[in-house]
């Protein structure tokens, strides 16, 4: 064969999806946001310009050819933590691509990030030996849905969008941990917090309190009445599982 003429280099997932982003970029799980308005996330190398145009190929099973999408660059931030190379995040806004193929990249995107999840877990030394439980609390249907996507081969996901159908299945289901966004209508994640805690069956349960970066005064607040954790929005597939895992512990993790 000869030289490879792509302008980017194209990626092999566990899925039967290729695509070539810019190489600087990495898609994210910030996308579960950005999905429901019509772009993605991406994790980059360095800081990008909003306005400036992207080019994106995806390669979708059924397809004769790669579908070609451009979109514009909405906004860019410095990521408080590194996810390897990359130190920022990047939101971009499809500019020209139908909608039957958006739909069609959005599902490859939660197949994408649940792969990872899978492979994460399935090298995962010593083996976790028990499925384990996940209640995630979004007002969000979007972020619900989504994470429930992504979760669902490894963990049995439970979704409440609100704080009081949180508190109520919680109870029930017992879960291992639980994903507790902040902000939210008539009871607010910490308010959800302090039930939680108050009631002996979910008082001992961990939580991880999801928010954006400028509620983060209020993440503290959190984490200082109970909770274990925090994860700021947007994340990537990786570094919320890398939180699962520390909050769960190893305990956890190794139990028959």
């Amino acid at each position: 064969m000869g030289q490879d003429k792509r302008k980017h280099p194209r990626l092999d997932l566990d899925c039967p999806v290729k695509y070539k982003v810019p190489e600087q970029l990495e898609i994210s799980i910030a996308s579960l946001k950005n999905i429901s308005g019509g772009g993605l996330a991406f994790m980059s190398e360095k800081h990008v310009e909003a306005g400036s145009t992207i080019e994106m190929e995806f390669a979708l099973p059924g397809d004769s050819e790669p579908c070609v999408a451009r979109g514009e660059v909405r906004w860019s931030e410095t990521m408080e933590e590194s996810e390897g190379r990359f130190t920022h995040r990047v939101g971009v806004e499809f500019i020209e691509i139908s909608e039957k193929r958006r739909q069609a990249i959005t599902g490859f995107v939660v197949n994408r990030l649940r792969s990872q999840v899978n492979r994460e877990i399935r090298d995962e030394k010593p083996p976790i030996n028990r499925r384990l439980s996940m209640l995630v609390v979004d007002d969000d249907r979007v972020v619900l849905k989504l994470i429930e996507e992504i979760f669902k081969d490894s963990f049995n996901v439970i979704t409440a969008r609100d704080g009081y159908a949180g508190i109520e299945k919680a109870r029930e289901w017992r879960p291992d941990i639980i994903l507790l966004d902040i902000v939210m209508p008539d009871l607010d994640g910490f308010s959800t917090l302090m039930l939680l805690k108050d009631f002996p069956e979910t008082a001992n349960i961990p939580v991880i309190m999801l928010s954006v970066l400028r509620q983060k005064s209020k993440i503290f607040q959190a984490v200082q009445h109970g909770a274990h954790d925090y994860a700021l929005k947007p994340f990537t597939a990786e570094s919320l599982l890398r939180k699962i895992r520390k909050v769960l512990g190893e305990s956890v993790l190794k139990q028959p």
